[in-house]
């Protein structure tokens, strides 16, 4: 008996013009790149160097941003020193030690013994 009929089409079993060729990908194109967010669009335009007028060094844009808003705040423009002001506000360096490690540390540990006190107190010690 030889097979000379057609193989079968149905499930699990494509007709044979339609299956993957052998060697090539049944997606030839890959995946489709993440498009970028906000953030980083934003951070690679900031962090792109540019020439500075009086000198001939480069900076990035964001510190020569920083720097002219500097010059405002510095001439007496009342928006200038306004943004200026929540920047440093928002960054949290108005006051260099509020933000110090041993603080960090006093208060983590302060934290913990808190939570030890509390589970000693919930659950005595069993004999």
């Amino acid at each position: 008996m030889t097979n000379d009929a057609p193989p079968s089409v149905g499930y699990m079993n494509p007709p044979q013009h339609t299956r993957f060729k052998k060697g090539k990908s049944g997606n030839p194109r890959g995946r489709p790149r993440k498009r970028d967010d906000l953030n980083t669009v934003l951070n690679r335009v900031l962090n792109h160097k540019v020439r500075v007028k009086d000198d001939d060094q480069t900076m990035p844009i964001r510190d020569a941003l920083m720097w002219k808003l500097r010059d405002l705040a510095m001439q007496g423009d009342k928006q200038g020193i306004a943004l200026q002001q929540r920047i440093i506000a928002e960054a949290g360096i108005a006051d260099p030690d509020a933000y110090s490690p041993e603080d960090k540390t006093r208060q983590i540990l302060r934290r913990i013994r808190r939570m030890e006190k509390k589970a000693a107190r919930k659950d005595p010690p069993h004999e």
